[in-house]
């Protein structure tokens, strides 16, 4: 069943939202470019894992940053979630020099779940995710991408927060796959 034009406006409003939301806390990390997770992981894909019969988007991106300003934009990503208005929770792992630090936020606003790992040695992990949402996924992912093969690199492999933000793409649009 085609989804409805509401179905494709709210998944529109949603990405939008969590995006900018995401975007705004990759900023503050690094201006990028971000490596993306891969396609699945690009955060426009609509997935039904864990949502009972509706979809959710998932975006995974990470980068690598001097090591010494791990604690401080650690700190200040935490200020920046806590002045949007989340609740912010951390958590943190290993021993001090060998370990990690997560900000996490769960189930407020847009997300499902967002959780910002800074690893000690400089390498730094975002992963978002919406609420779930009522629809079909796999009829969404149609309606957005048609017949196109995303794991051949029909969307970015990176990107940086002040990307221009688009949502779905047409079969013939340029693929973003690095020249071989």
């Amino acid at each position: 069943m085609e989804p409805t034009a509401d179905v494709r406006e709210r998944a529109e409003a949603v990405y939008f939202d969590y995006r900018e939301q995401t975007n705004l806390v990759l900023a503050i990390i690094d201006e990028g470019p971000w490596v993306v997770g891969g396609s699945a992981e690009y955060g426009m894909v609509p997935s039904s894992s864990g949502c009972d019969d509706g979809w959710k988007f998932d975006l995974t991106r990470s980068t690598t940053i001097d090591p010494a300003s791990v604690d401080g934009l650690r700190e200040k990503v935490a200020a920046h979630l806590d002045d949007a208005g989340f609740t912010v929770e951390g958590m943190e792992l290993g021993a001090e020099g060998e370990g990690s630090g997560d900000v996490i936020v769960r189930q407020q606003g847009v997300f499902s779940l967002l959780v910002v790992t800074f690893v000690d040695n400089g390498n730094v992990l975002v992963k978002a995710t919406t609420a779930c949402q009522h629809g079909d996924a796999r009829e969404l992912g149609k309606a957005l991408f048609g017949d196109a093969r995303l794991a051949e690199g029909y969307l970015p492999s990176e990107e940086s927060p002040s990307d221009p933000l688009f949502f779905g793409i047409a079969p013939g649009d340029p693929q973003f796959a690095p020249a071989p």
